[in-house]
């Protein structure tokens, strides 16, 4: 059975300052089914009608995004448990602390995500984000693995904490649900500002291809290009749950 075509939208971190309505809007008019959003940052979507607003003007929501840390004693677990935008079936995005598996954290970690997952209803519905500055790659394999998290393949994250981002989404792919997608310069993703997509659409592409088969990708840019990142990523995954990489061997080596 092939996998369901995957949702394709973009992040209100790219419109902070839209309402509900507006941003469903744009969406709509871009092409795209879903959005992901980020609560506890002011972005207008969440005093303008929230996740309900949203879905009643139209669009999917893939995920709301939290500065939840797992493995960090400044988000206990109860804390983490009263997100008010936590509900049945909905995914939740989260970090995951340098060291939230190590014995002395892994408690902890075990709790909070017990927490999210009593409202969410699955703790595959807890997204941990490949984030600079939070756990290496290996990490969070091993903590989707023994703990039941998902990933949130953000791409300049990735870049950011591993030196070949190619293998470790790959590495992630059995765990990978959601990507975030911006465009950068990918031989130096430390310093670069945002750009079009399109400017380096081959590692992106790549990178997408490896982690698999995804339920929604959004866009997350500063750069003057949303339209053209939509229709890219559009283009990407309108005949199957994942874009081919440009490398016919490649394309051998992933896709059955």
């Amino acid at each position: 059975m092939s996998a369901p075509a995957t949702r394709v939208g973009l992040s209100s971190g790219s419109a902070p300052d839209l309402t509900a309505d507006a941003l469903a809007a744009l969406t709509l008019d871009l092409g795209g089914s879903t959005v992901d959003v980020r609560a506890g940052k002011g972005h207008r979507w969440e005093d303008s009608g929230g996740v309900a607003g949203l879905r009643a003007a139209g669009v999917d929501v893939c995920f709301v995004g939290t500065g939840i840390v797992l493995g960090d004693p400044a988000h206990p677990a109860a804390r983490c448990g009263a997100q008010p935008w936590l509900e049945p079936g909905l995914s939740v995005k989260v970090f995951a602390a340098e060291g939230c598996t190590a014995p002395d954290r892994v408690d902890l970690t075990v709790a909070q995500i017990a927490a999210l997952s009593a409202r969410t209803g699955d703790g595959r519905l807890v997204l941990v984000e490949t984030h600079h500055g939070y756990a290496p790659v290996d990490e969070l394999a091993a903590l989707c693995e023994h703990h039941g998290t998902a990933i949130l393949l953000d791409t300049m994250g990735l870049a950011r904490i591993t030196p070949d981002p190619a293998s470790a989404a790959a590495r992630l792919a059995p765990w990978t649900t959601h990507g975030q997608v911006k465009g950068f310069a990918w031989d130096a993703p430390d310093t670069s500002r945002h750009q079009p997509l399109a400017t380096c659409a081959a590692p992106t592409r790549e990178v997408l291809a490896r982690a698999g088969d995804l339920r929604a990708v959004t866009a997350e840019t500063k750069a003057p290009s949303l339209a053209e990142d939509i229709a890219l990523l559009r283009q990407w995954y309108a005949s199957g749950a994942r874009p081919a990489p440009d490398s016919p061997a490649l394309l051998e080596e992933i896709l059955p």
